[in-house]
């Protein structure tokens, strides 16, 4: 990317405007009561945090019990290994929605995190404009001319930020356990695309593999099956991937498209671009083994905190030693139907390499 421009700082509608998109708050805003002093108010109302073994969460939604994942250092690192894992796993690409550059103009990233989804494809569509949205302002203040970060609560009704079919292309990836109501978030999605506009959904299955079958007494395999358990008691499901298709087709999307892609978990894969990928994703996995369980544990299963370290510290031990775990990576990515009218959608399972070395 050519050049970087620092922000105003976060908050709905601050950041630098593309010069060739009509960015006014007029064109986004469905009403004068979202723009303005009360668009301001309602990001600051969203800017708080507080600290809870040891890490720091979002305090609204964390104190509510809304939202189990910190917004730490920590955290920040994981997302940042997350993207790196997705980048490898599909050959780098950012997204696998047929996206033609000439028609992408507004783009939407749901959850964008650190912002480094949004940063890297404001690079490769320097046309487009791109708005990340995010409960924490942990982005970076140099960004792109065409990216900027607005806090924002997407479980809240999207008319408090936009006007419908407003957006070319929106970027959902790894927010499984943050929406309580998917059908709700993706039906917002729909109104606000435009038609024609596509969503796209990446995330990990939550679900422990192994090309032997999952051995007995499996650290690996209890790890992510109470992770998914209390995850449901908190009414916040992990196990959103293998439900997304028949959810997008349900709600009326056309073209839904569904691959499925192998997420090593350590270096085992005989092929470099899986052992890559299980490098940096083992990685990345032990990074949030404390970050997925230590509050729904302690808030739902009535474990301790150090009961949750000492169990982690098995399920890394047990993660670098024994070759052939893996998960399922989902991309799942719909269209909003130009006129009424459903498409069958397909599936696509892109070769397991479960050779070893």
């Amino acid at each position: 990317m050519s050049s970087f421009e620092k922000t105003d700082g976060h908050g709905i509608g601050d950041g630098v405007v593309h010069d060739d998109i009509d960015m006014d708050s007029e064109s986004l805003c469905s009403t004068p009561s979202s723009s303005g002093s009360s668009r301001s108010s309602y990001a600051t109302s969203l800017q708080s945090f507080t600290y809870s073994n040891g890490r720091r969460y979002h305090s609204t939604r964390f104190l509510s019990g809304d939202y189990f994942l910190p917004n730490d250092e920590l955290e920040q690192q994981r997302l940042d290994f997350y993207h790196h894992t997705f980048l490898t796993i599909l050959g780098g690409k950012l997204a696998l929605a047929p996206l033609k550059e000439e028609d992408v103009k507004m783009v939407l990233d749901v959850g964008t995190g650190t912002g480094i989804w949004a940063i890297d494809f404001a690079g490769e569509y320097p046309d487009a404009y791109i708005i990340g949205t995010d409960l924490s302002p942990i982005q970076p203040q140099w960004v792109p001319p065409n990216v900027t970060f607005e806090i924002a609560d997407m479980e809240d009704p999207w008319d408090l930020f936009y006007k419908p079919n407003t957006f070319d292309y929106i970027h959902i990836r790894t927010l499984s356990g943050a929406f309580k109501d998917w059908d709700a978030v993706l039906l917002e999605a729909m109104e606000y695309l435009k038609p024609g506009g596509y969503v796209e959904f990446q995330d990990y299955g939550c679900e422990a593999f192994h090309t032997n079958g999952i051995p007995e007494n499996s650290k690996f395999d209890e790890y992510m099956r109470r992770c998914a358990s209390a995850a449901e008691k908190a009414g916040r499901s992990l196990l959103v991937a293998q439900t997304m298709k028949k959810r997008m087709l349900r709600l009326g999307f056309d073209d839904v498209q569904e691959s499925i892609h192998l997420w090593p978990v350590g270096p085992w894969p005989k092929d470099r671009k899986l052992k890559e990928a299980g490098r940096i994703g083992q990685f990345a996995m032990v990074q949030s083994m404390e970050t997925f369980c230590l509050d729904l544990w302690t808030r739902y299963e009535g474990w301790h905190p150090e009961q949750i370290r000492q169990f982690c510290a098995e399920v890394i031990h047990e993660m670098k030693t024994v070759k052939g775990y893996y998960c399922e990576a989902f991309v799942i990515y719909g269209r909003k139907p130009l006129s009424r009218g459903d498409t069958a959608g397909t599936t696509t399972n892109f070769g397991y390499e479960i050779t070893m070395n």
